[in-house]
């Protein structure tokens, strides 16, 4: 929705808005051919995650967290409504895992450490990969761009193609693999 309103406005709609827009985008938008599409939604288990779940055929869903704590909470959550929903779980991202200082390469776990990671091998749910705090992500995130784009050579470009292929391999797509994830 971002895209189709101005920045400044503010998007105030409860729960049979959201799933209306959901639904019609998903219904009503002539996507062309599709290998795979990605909502990204906040954490939780809310109206639009439960719309998706029931009315959605999905490949299976992505669980992305920061390490700490209070994140997991709402990633137990999550991983309950789709284990009801019978939506296969097919993976653990952890976003923001380390950063890594750029003038001298010392690592620090702001977020806490593993907390994802600990929690994939708790479930038996694979650990596709971990996503460092970086500001590279950060300012091509900003430009609109994502860092396979804006950086294709750097570290942080190669681990999101890494759990890329994982992703389709995971979800059984059929389709080919576009050019930028083989390499």
């Amino acid at each position: 929705m971002g895209l189709l309103v101005p920045d400044e406005t503010a998007m105030i709609w409860r729960g049979p808005m959201v799933q209306s827009a959901l639904t019609q985008m998903l219904n009503a938008v002539v996507w062309g051919e599709l290998d795979v599409i990605v909502i990204d939604l906040p954490p939780g288990t809310g109206d639009i995650q439960i719309s998706l779940a029931q009315q959605v055929n999905l490949a299976g869903a992505v669980i992305v967290s920061t390490p700490q704590d209070i994140a997991l909470l709402d990633v137990v959550k999550a991983l309950t409504m789709f284990d009801k929903a019978g939506v296969k779980v097919l993976g653990f991202i952890q976003n923001m895992a380390v950063w890594v200082c750029p003038d001298c390469g010392r690592k620090d776990h702001i977020f806490g450490e593993g907390g994802a990671a600990r929690e994939a091998e708790k479930r038996n749910i694979s650990m596709l990969g971990e996503i460092p705090l970086s500001m590279n992500i950060r300012e091509a995130s900003d430009e609109g761009k994502p860092i396979v784009v804006a950086e294709p050579k750097s570290p942080q470009a190669a681990e999101y193609r890494r759990i890329a292929r994982q992703l389709v391999s995971l979800a059984d797509l059929k389709a080919q693999l576009p050019n930028n994830l083989n390499t």
